[in-house]
């Protein structure tokens, strides 16, 4: 009996089909770079809002985004084929989140309309490829199914809210929206367990997610040099700026020497869905810090005022901390990290949160010497 072949459209990949040592593909990096020039918006935009509101707003903005990223790394990496169809909706999506990026200036003045409905469009994107997994694997309904009722509920609320005439409450519905979309997953853990283990699918994040995670952090970082050096292209007559942009291009060195001496080579395992969860949303946070400190950086470097060290200081104890959080837990990680190195990192918290009461750029200085200490200590005892 032949085989019947296959579709030149092509379909999903089943859950249950899966590529040992994938690599990412050439398609993935490209879908990436969109995210350089939304992450360039959010803190061009952040500068421009520097307030309650605009602090709100970027947390609203990314965790939107960020959700968007993160659905697409997961369907690419579960269900994802070298085919013309998947081909087709991963740059269909990267137009409709360009599309959508374009609405984030509306979206900090407090106009919402554009976005929503741009958003909403690139949500039903992914949404239907889910549902097509569902079609075409019925077991996977176990978790997919919840999924999809919980997203459309979600873009009910999201979509409804541009009918509402009040804007605290139409704020307030984006807001339970957003909610909806970043938890469903975490709340369906059991349902993850139930369907990984009848299947034998293991609790884990192969190398391909996890090297997604360290490119998208790279393009976080990215954004930093590039501000930085913005500035110095437009400023640079006195030699203080040059040691001012010195010392801050240093920070960014420290910061990705961490992230990599302590992420390079991570196993991450567990023994149910949640854990894995946690992880991701961990991670989430880290890089939304990364972005804060890409903003703190720049203005520090502009203007030398002390709020946006103070603020460059926490988010960066920020930055450790989350590390500490992505590779300490037993819960998760194979290799936890050694109790001398989560000294080393307790200690530079510790010490980068007493530079909140040094002058500007000599504190930012003392940051650069903590953050180097610990990376090139770490990378000594790897090595």
């Amino acid at each position: 009996m032949r085989n019947k072949p296959e579709s030149w459209w092509g379909a999903p990949r089943t859950i249950t089909n899966t590529i040992e040592n994938r690599k990412i593909s050439w398609l993935e990096l490209f879908s990436d770079l969109v995210y350089v020039v939304i992450i360039h918006s959010f803190v061009e935009n952040l500068s421009e809002h520097f307030n309650l509101y605009g602090f709100v707003t970027f947390w609203v903005l990314f965790l939107f985004f960020f959700n968007t990223w993160t659905n697409m790394v997961l369907y690419f990496d579960l269900h994802g084929k070298n085919n013309l169809r998947n081909v087709f909706f991963a740059l269909l999506q990267i137009i409709a989140i360009a599309v959508t990026a374009t609405f984030t200036p509306d979206v900090f003045a407090g106009h919402y309309t554009g976005f929503i409905l741009a958003y909403s469009f690139n949500q039903l994107i992914y949404m239907y490829l889910y549902l097509r997994t569902m079609i075409a694997d019925p077991l996977h309904a176990t978790t997919t199914r919840p999924f999809l009722i919980a997203y459309v509920v979600g873009e009910a609320l999201f979509i409804g809210s541009i009918a509402v005439p009040n804007m605290v409450v139409q704020q307030g519905l984006i807001i339970v929206s957003l909610l909806i979309f970043v938890s469903t997953v975490m709340a369906e853990s059991g349902n993850f367990d139930r369907e990984f283990r009848q299947r034998q699918i293991p609790f884990e994040l192969n190398s391909a997610i996890l090297e997604r995670y360290g490119l998208f952090t790279m393009i976080v970082l990215g954004e930093s040099l590039a501000g930085i050096i913005e500035h110095m292209a437009e400023e640079h007559t006195h030699l203080a700026d040059y040691t001012h942009f010195v010392i801050a291009m240093v920070c960014i060195i420290g910061t990705w020497m961490i992230y990599y001496t302590l992420m390079d080579e991570r196993e991450v395992i567990a023994h149910r869905y949640w854990p894995i969860s946690l992880f991701r949303g961990v991670h989430r946070f880290l890089i939304a810090c990364l972005t804060l400190q890409s903003f703190f950086i720049a203005q520090t470097l502009e203007s030398g005022e002390a709020v946006y060290y103070r603020g460059l200081v926490i988010v960066t104890a920020l930055i450790l901390c989350a590390l500490l959080a992505l590779t300490t837990p037993k819960l998760y990680n194979v290799t936890p990290l050694p109790a001398t190195k989560v000294k080393w990192l307790l200690l530079g918290i510790v010490g980068i949160l007493i530079m909140l009461v040094a002058p500007v750029f000599l504190g930012l200085l003392l940051v650069d010497v903590i953050l180097l200490t610990i990376g090139v200590w770490n990378w000594a005892v790897t090595s």
